[in-house]
């Protein structure tokens, strides 16, 4: 193996070993934030809901709640929203039909987890200690899910083109570097 093969490989070697490791870090940082930036919302727009139909579901005044639950479609991301009493029966509800066969069974809310890409959530309701029921809500994360694959695929993109510039370099310099080398021993 000549020098100058040697001297491409190794700085080959060491560019792909740093680069993955920043690339795998940044990654991950930025999945992670992701995750807890969309949990943090999640939870805050399940509470609001849980909130705003606290009052309604005391009374019993379902006309506010059916509105409300429409309402809570038009918020970014809502995919279905329910209102069930305390006893579990369906007060309220807006979404597709697909979306309202799903029951907010404690969801991973690792979004490499999601296999449809919807968090259920829930939020129970209740006032002075008293159960009065609770509110469920579905969330899509696909939009998150895409701009995070998204983000990936340019990270490795952008990391092939640089190890194929560092290849490049390298190759420029192991043979400036033989050349010198060479005109020193024709010298000697």
């Amino acid at each position: 193996m000549s020098f100058r093969l040697k001297t491409i490989l190794g700085i080959a070697l060491i560019e792909l070993l740093l680069l993955s490791l920043l690339l795998w870090s940044g990654l991950g940082y930025m999945l992670n934030s992701a995750e807890t930036e969309f949990r943090q919302r999640t939870e805050a727009t399940t509470r609001a809901y849980a909130v705003a139909a606290r009052n309604s579901l005391i009374s019993s005044d379902l006309a506010e709640l059916g509105s409300l639950t429409r309402e809570m479609l038009k918020y970014p991301g809502v995919t279905y929203a329910r209102v069930r009493n305390d006893r579990g029966q369906v007060l309220a509800e807006a979404g597709p039909p697909e979306a309202l066969k799903r029951s907010p069974v404690a969801t991973p809310l690792a979004l490499r987890e999601l296999a449809d890409g919807i968090v259920d959530t829930s939020e129970l309701i209740s006032e002075a200690g008293t159960s009065f029921g609770r509110v469920e809500l579905g969330v899509s994360a696909v939009d998150l899910q895409n701009r995070l694959a998204e983000a990936r695929r340019y990270g490795i993109s952008l990391a092939a083109l640089e190890m194929l510039l560092v290849a490049m370099f390298s190759w420029a310099l192991g043979a400036y570097l033989t050349r010198q080398l060479r005109d020193l021993s024709e010298a000697s």
